[in-house]
Formats: structure tokens, C-alpha cells, sequence
């Protein structure tokens, strides 16, 4: 009798725990299948209303995902859409005057599927053509099964503005990089020759950063620094690019696995990639690459099995052949003609290498500063070397500036050698440089003088102010 009464129990038991599972399953599918809620965002970080160029006549571009607050279990569509409407609400709501600008498109007519476990679609290109009226495009997007799209973050809006910017020919450019840590690349702008044609040819962006990802991807890291430059694009970038003065932006290791002899043939891809938009956004007229500071380079390199399959698998593999698998990658989508690549080298295997070297760079900086030498892995021309740069910045163990060196010498060997390039390193604001770049100039161009505005730009300032010599006569 006990057993059949202990038999009933158990029974109920298991019924109770199968209703139990049932349950606690209803619910769970429930939690499950709740849309996951996504966001229309520009690629290479681009805030609300960042500015697309239309250069001399150019086609623009922008790039836009979508970017779900939490993974769907199931593969979601989007679709893009250029949404006139959207802008016009968006207008009305923030008081702004956008006109649609005519003709912008999508690639891939704005469709594109996020996997089920993902949480960001791949980009989709807006195109913007040359010549069309209006100054802005709005992105919507449309989220099918899984997602649902942001009231907040649903429209994506890209100003579009015309650019003419000049081009100056010079038997042998000038490049100068400014850290932006310190100084603004607005500084380089007051500068030209007695021949009205602008000091600088060349001022690159020092520095962004080459790093991995989550996913062990590389990607563009930009400090605050950076970041600003790249926010006030219109107000740091275009003012020297319509005195045409290109503008580059430099790529520097960072400490982990990414680096230029380092990425893995999809690892370049990847970056080619993400080089392109940050060139067609804040319209970079080219990179400079600076093989430092990667882990490989600080023999701290984990390899991909550690950290992805953006890298190959041990140090002994980073190579200079992988720095010209980069190169070869980045030419593919930012084709000569179009983007400027330069190379800053100053050690033994610091660079590309390859019978197709000089296909791929435009120039080569040796940047031992002060000192005087050739591309060493190879012989490549002359004509795209720079092999003596000057530093513009130093201070003493008393804290006091050093003066600047120019050696005459090797100015005449860059000029007689028939060397195509010339390097600046960090122009400042808190010093004049006017007796040394007329030395330079005296010698690379033909008896040109210098002109100086006299004006000086602070950090984070858009308006000039008059140079103003420390009291101290520490300049």
C-alpha cells in the first residue's frame, strides 16, 4: 500500500516538474524572440552630420551599418533607404536647413543581412556623385525578423559640400608631420614660397593607430586627439587642402599584434578596407605607415591563435613581405592616383619589399632625423625618396629648446641626387622656424624665400592669433 501511495507521489512529482519545464521554456522562447532594437551608424566613427566631399569634381562616399543592442537568434534583413523625409523631419525637429542633395544611392540597393549571433551588419556604401544640388543625405533603415529599428538612432544624416582644391607641381615635395597631441596641422597652412606655391606640400596627421578588435580584426583607433582633428574636419582639413596642401593621416602601432608586417592576407583586406573609409569620409588625401611599436617589433608577439585571425601565427612570420601583402591590398581599393601612400623607415626591415615596391608607395621618409640614407632593403628611385628629414621640436636637460640643425650638405645631396621628397617633423606653435625653412628652401628650390603670416593656431582653436616670441627667448 505504501509503495503504490510512494509510486502516486513520484508521479506527480515528475508532472509538476515536466508543467515546471514547459513553463520556464514558454518564457524563455518569449525572451528569445524579442526583437532586438538597432541603430543606423556611419563607419570610421563619423558624427551626425559629418561633412562628405566632393573634391575638383569627385564622386563622394560615406558608409553606414546597422548595429543591434543585442543578438538576434535569428538572421536579420535591413534595408537602407536615402530618405528624403526623414530629412526634412529631421529639420523640423532640430531647427536645422538641410536640402536633399540629388542623386546620392546606395550599393547593393541598401540590403544587407545580419547574421543570427551578430551585432553589426557589414557597410553599406552611400554614393554621392558630382555635381547634384542640395548639401545633405539622410539614411533610414527598415529591420526585418529580429530587429526593430531605434527611435532615437533610426536616421543617419551626411552633409555633402563641394571642394575646388588647387594642385601644385615641385621638383622636390615637402612633408611635414604634426602630432596632434600638441599642435594643430592648422599651423602648416601660414607658411608658403616666394613663388605663392604653399612650404608644405604634404602635412600628415600624427598619429592614428593600427590595433585588433574584439573579433581580432584591425581597425583605425583614433585617441582624443585624433578624433578631434577628425570631428572639425571642415575647419582643420579643408582650410589646407583648398590651399593645396594634401592631407594625410599616419598609421602607428599600438602595443598588441597589429602592424604592418604582421596582418594575416584577410588581416589586410580588413584593413585596406577600413583605410578606404576613413579616406573617402573625413577625405584624407593619403596615409603615411610607420612600422613601430607593434608587439612583433617590442618581441611580445602572441600570434593568432591568441589574438585572431587578423594576424598570422607567429613573429618569425612578420615580414616585410606582409608589409607589401598590405600595401598590395590597399592599392586595390585606394588605387594610385587616388590616395598617397608614405612610408616612414629608419631600421633594416621597417619596410615593404618587392619588385612592385615602387608601384605601391609614392615616397619613403628615412626618419633617423638629422641623419642621411637610402631605402636599404632594396634600391628603389630617387625620385620617391626622402632620405634626410629634420625635427623641429628637442629640449635640453635644462628644459630649453634646442635649436634647429639644417645640415647644407645634405640638402645639397637631396637636391643634386635628384631625391623627389623632403620631412619636417613636428611643427609647433611656440616657436618661429623662419630663419630654418629659409635655408631649406634656399638650397631645394632655387633661391625661393619663405613667407611667414606670423600667425599661430593653439591645439583645439580655429582662429589664429599673432606668434608672440616667450619671454624667456626659449623659442
Amino acid at each position: 500500500m505504501e509503495n503504490k501511495k510512494s509510486d502516486k507521489c513520484l508521479n506527480l512529482f515528475q508532472t509538476f516538474m515536466l508543467w515546471a519545464f514547459v513553463v520556464l521554456s514558454l518564457q524563455s522562447c518569449n525572451m528569445n524572440t524579442k526583437d532586438a532594437v538597432g541603430s543606423v551608424r556611419s563607419a570610421a566613427g563619423a558624427k551626425m552630420g559629418t561633412t562628405l566631399t566632393v573634391r575638383n569634381g569627385k564622386a563622394a562616399a560615406g558608409y553606414v551599418y546597422f548595429e543591434l543592442d543585442t543578438v538576434a537568434n535569428v538572421d536579420t534583413r535591413v534595408t537602407f533607404a536615402v530618405d528624403n523625409e526623414a530629412l526634412e523631419a529631421y529639420n523640423k525637429a532640430n531647427g536645422t536647413n538641410y536640402t536633399a542633395y540629388e542623386g546620392a544611392s546606395l550599393a547593393t540597393e541598401g540590403a544587407v543581412t545580419i547574421p543570427a549571433g551578430r551585432l553589426r551588419s557589414d557597410y553599406v556604401a552611400v554614393n554621392v556623385p558630382a555635381g547634384g544640388k542640395g548639401n545633405a543625405v539622410a539614411i533610414t533603415a527598415v529591420a526585418g525578423q529580429g530587429g526593430s529599428v531605434s527611435e532615437d538612432n533610426g536616421v543617419f544624416i551626411y552633409q555633402v559640400a563641394a571642394l575646388d582644391a588647387p594642385v601644385y607641381e615641385k621638383t622636390i615635395k615637402n612633408l611635414c608631420y604634426i602630432e596632434v597631441n600638441n599642435d594643430s596641422p592648422l599651423n602648416a597652412g601660414e607658411y608658403t614660397l616666394s613663388d605663392g606655391k604653399p612650404f608644405f606640400d604634404i602635412v600628415s596627421v600624427f598619429a592614428a593607430n593600427i590595433n585588433l578588435n574584439e573579433e581580432g580584426m584591425p581597425y583605425i583607433h583614433c585617441n582624443d586627439q585624433v578624433a578631434f582633428v577628425l570631428e572639425h574636419a571642415d575647419e582643420i582639413i579643408r582650410p589646407l587642402q583648398k590651399k593645396g596642401i594634401r592631407v594625410h593621416l599616419s598609421i602607428l602601432g599600438n602595443h598588441d599584434d597589429a602592424g604592418m608586417r604582421s596582418l594575416s592576407a584577410e588581416g589586410a583586406k580588413v584593413f585596406a578596407k577600413e583605410l578606404k573609409m576613413y579616406a573617402d569620409i573625413y577625405g584624407f588625401d593619403g596615409f603615411d605607415f610607420d612600422d613601430e611599436y607593434s608587439s612583433y617589433a617590442e618581441n611580445k608577439f602572441k600570434g593568432s591563435a591568441v589574438s585572431g585571425p587578423g594576424v598570422v601565427s607567429s613573429a618569425t612570420e612578420c615580414t616585410s613581405a606582409n608589409y607589401t601583402r598590405l600595401m598590395e591590398a590597399c592599392r586595390e581599393v585606394l588605387p594610385k592616383g587616388e590616395s598617397t601612400f608614405g612610408i616612414y623607415w629608419y631600421t633594416d626591415d621597417d619596410q615593404p619589399v618587392g619588385t612592385n615596391v615602387e608601384e605601391l608607395i609614392d615616397y619613403a621618409v628615412y626618419g633617423a632625423y638629422g641623419a642621411f640614407d637610402e631605402y636599404r632593403q632594396q634600391d628603389i628611385s630617387n625620385a620617391i625618396e626622402a632620405p634626410y628629414a629634420i625635427t623641429l621640436s628637442g629640449l635640453d636637460n635644462k628644459g630649453k629648446m634646442i635649436p634647429v640643425s639644417v645640415n647644407e650638405a645634405y640638402l645639397n645631396k637631396v637636391k643634386d641626387g635628384k631625391y623627389g621628397y623632403f620631412a619636417f617633423y613636428d611643427l609647433k606653435s611656440s616657436r618661429t622656424y623662419i630663419r630654418e625653412f629659409n635655408q631649406v628652401a634656399k638650397v631645394l628650390w632655387n633661391g625661393l624665400t619663405v613667407e611667414w603670416t606670423g600667425n599661430v593656431y593653439a591645439r583645439t582653436s580655429m582662429e589664429a592669433v599673432k606668434f608672440v616670441a616667450p619671454s624667456d627667448g626659449n623659442q
